[in-house]
């Protein structure tokens, strides 16, 4: 029976690596080692680390816990000498799993990378170690795959797993309005704050004042996230109404989003919803950010588009009157923005990336 060392590090992995393996696992039998979470466990995986202990937020997270990471890699370094896998699986958590490949490759083992490090946002060096350390890589951009493979790596476009995710819980639109209470003579406007305290209470107070000033025109809801309490939402104005796990519902039927950034803004774009681009990040990191960063735009459907469609809006730019006059002028201007959209759509739709990654595994490490 073949042999799986795989590392997933973070929730988002766990999810994305589990869809894959269940997919693998039609396709063969194997047995899998490494770390990940809950559901990889499931799927059979004997973890020598859960992602509950590997999740790490910003540069002061990486010292503090400088020594778990060095315990960490040393204990997985022996791991997979003791089991010798027939394929070293790395998925996402690039800070760590690039190392791990270089050890992984020095010792003999073949090397799969699934969602591309995104070096051509920043750290492109990387890309050097990466020619030398992974045999496969699995790219979720349809970009980066002519990228990579420019620099020598053997890559390719599989689509992004954000379809596996995207579950609606609503049927239609006229139900949507009738479950929240939604007035069907008014446009919806969907706000997404964010996932973590620092987002949410940062861009809740900009949403909030804007939406006083078309609250009179529009429906609003807002999507809260599971890991948002409900007091990071402070004093929540009358005219808002929120929802707690019918965040793509929120994207598919609202009229537009007030979205931060990140893949949200990618699957609101995928699901046909034109985003309002915002992000807010303290002084000193912008000045940081727009240093190393090799990137004229900070949303991902702008970035997959290669051009600025959909409104940025970072730190002073983001106010209530620039939102409100990127929300007339794009509903003003509906039909330029169904075309990007689409074009956005037609990068993924029809892709299974679990089940494509699953049978080019099977193809060439089986």
């Amino acid at each position: 029976m073949k042999k799986i060392f795989l590392i997933a590090g973070e929730e988002s992995g766990d999810i994305h690596a589990s869809n894959m393996i269940r997919q693998l696992r039609k396709l063969a039998d194997f047995s899998l080692y490494g770390t990940g979470g809950n559901r990889l466990k499931e799927l059979g995986q004997e973890q020598f680390f859960n992602i509950s202990d590997m999740t790490i937020i910003g540069f002061n997270e990486v010292i503090s816990k400088l020594p778990f990471i060095l315990k960490m890699f040393s204990l997985l370094k022996r791991k997979l000498l003791e089991i010798k896998p027939d394929l070293v699986l790395l998925v996402d958590y690039p800070g760590f799993n690039l190392r791990f490949a270089d050890f992984a490759k020095r010792n003999g083992f073949k090397v799969a990378y699934y969602i591309a490090p995104q070096v051509w946002a920043w750290h492109y060096s990387r890309i050097y170690k990466m020619r030398r350390t992974i045999d496969r890589l699995y790219c979720i951009l349809p970009f980066e795959e002519e990228l990579f493979k420019k620099e020598g790596i053997n890559a390719v476009y599989v689509g992004n797993p954000i379809i596996d995710n995207i579950k609606l819980k609503i049927e239609s639109l006229e139900s949507f309005y009738e479950i929240f209470g939604l007035c069907k003579d008014k446009r919806t406007i969907g706000l997404l704050p964010g996932s973590r305290r620092k987002e949410v209470e940062g861009n809740i107070e900009i949403f909030y004042n804007a939406s006083y000033l078309l609250k009179d025109r529009f429906n609003f809801i807002m999507a809260q996230a599971d890991s948002v309490k409900d007091e990071w939402f402070g004093a929540l104005p009358e005219h808002i109404k929120v929802a707690k796990g019918y965040n793509y519902d929120i994207m598919k039927y609202s009229d537009i989003l007030w979205c931060c950034s990140g893949t949200a803004t990618l699957e609101a774009a995928y699901l046909g919803t034109p985003p309002i681009i915002i992000y807010r990040v303290p002084y000193f990191t912008e000045i940081i950010g727009r240093y190393f960063l090799r990137l004229k735009r900070i949303g991902l459907p702008n970035i997959i588009l290669n051009k600025t469609i959909f409104p940025e809006l970072i730190n002073k730019d983001f106010n209530p009157e620039s939102l409100v006059r990127w929300t007339k002028i794009i509903l003003d201007q509906m039909d330029i923005y169904n075309r990007e959209l689409s074009a956005i759509n037609n990068f993924f739709v029809g892709k299974d990336p679990s089940l494509t990654v699953a049978q080019d595994l099977h193809k060439n490490f089986f």
